[in-house]
């Protein structure tokens, strides 16, 4: 289809025929049909937030390409880790006081925003049968989506708070340190 030959002009060329392989990263194999799936969810959600014709298809294909890169090369760290987030966590994610804006928007109602109203309304459209599978599809992997990016900002955080020297560099630093005077003089 359209998407999956964009797919393949953007990233660098065709694929052997019969493959089901758009590339790898780190080992894992990129499948070009659910690449495609991802590049055509990206598609219909910038169509939505009104972004030019022109511009929606390239940049959902970097975009989800770069999400790729990102979930395996930062998921391979993670899962070493042992990092995950637990159901109450995901709760907290999509229905506490820094839940996003764009979820909090369409959950609001006259009286305002109501968390357990919230739950309701989401856990009524998942079990729902009138609800088309696509919508259902589309939350799962916006709350998928949530998900990696709490993930990488706990990866952040524990980087940025464990910065290790070694020994000697601090031995040499309280050495020069202590070699500095500073000299104030009034005239």
């Amino acid at each position: 289809d359209a998407v999956a030959t964009e797919s393949r002009r953007r990233l660098g060329g065709g694929r052997a025929a019969g493959s089901k392989s758009l590339g790898s990263i780190n080992v894992k194999t990129v499948n070009a049909d659910e690449f495609a799936k991802k590049v055509q969810q990206a598609e219909a959600t910038m169509r939505g937030q009104g972004y030019p014709a022109e511009m929606i298809s390239s940049q959902a294909v970097d975009q989800i390409w770069a999400q790729e890169i990102n979930n395996t090369v930062l998921g391979d760290e993670i899962d070493k880790l042992g990092m995950k987030i637990g159901k109450k966590e995901l709760g907290d994610i999509l229905y506490g006081p820094n839940m996003p804006a764009d979820l909090k928007q369409q959950l609001s109602d006259e009286s305002g925003y109501d968390p357990a109203s919230a739950k309701r309304k989401i856990d009524d459209m998942l079990k729902s049968k009138t609800v088309p599978q696509d919508q259902k599809d589309a939350f799962n992997n916006y709350a998928e989506q949530l998900k990696q990016q709490r993930l990488s900002e706990k990866y952040v955080a524990l980087l940025s708070n464990t910065i290790n020297f070694p020994r000697w560099f601090l031995e040499k630093q309280n050495a020069d340190n202590s070699l500095m005077a500073k000299i104030s003089l009034v005239k």
